[in-house]
């Protein structure tokens, strides 16, 4: 299916772009904390760096004392002094 044809069934649908395509859905709140959505897995996990694998892409967070709260199936919390985020292909 090419991209075109997803992007129109997903306005046919009205169903949000993060769950049709499986992007990963990234929500900052101020610097010490980070809600990460739809991810596959975590790669790499210190206390400086974090690697996850989406379906689309991975996504990279680096800072001081980064800690996992709580992580799902569907869902993660990160805390820590977030100083940088990078989606990479």
């Amino acid at each position: 299916m090419t991209p075109e044809t997803k992007e129109r069934m997903m306005a046919a649908m009205n169903l949000p772009r993060d769950v049709f395509l499986g992007d990963i859905l990234v929500s900052l709140i101020g610097r010490r904390t980070v809600l990460i959505e739809n991810y596959r897995s975590i790669l790499m996990y210190t206390d400086t760096t974090l690697k996850i694998q989406g379906k689309n892409c991975r996504l990279q967070i680096c800072g001081k004392h980064l800690r996992i709260e709580y992580y799902t199936a569907d869902e993660m919390r990160v805390n820590g002094v977030i100083e940088s985020i990078e989606l990479k292909s």
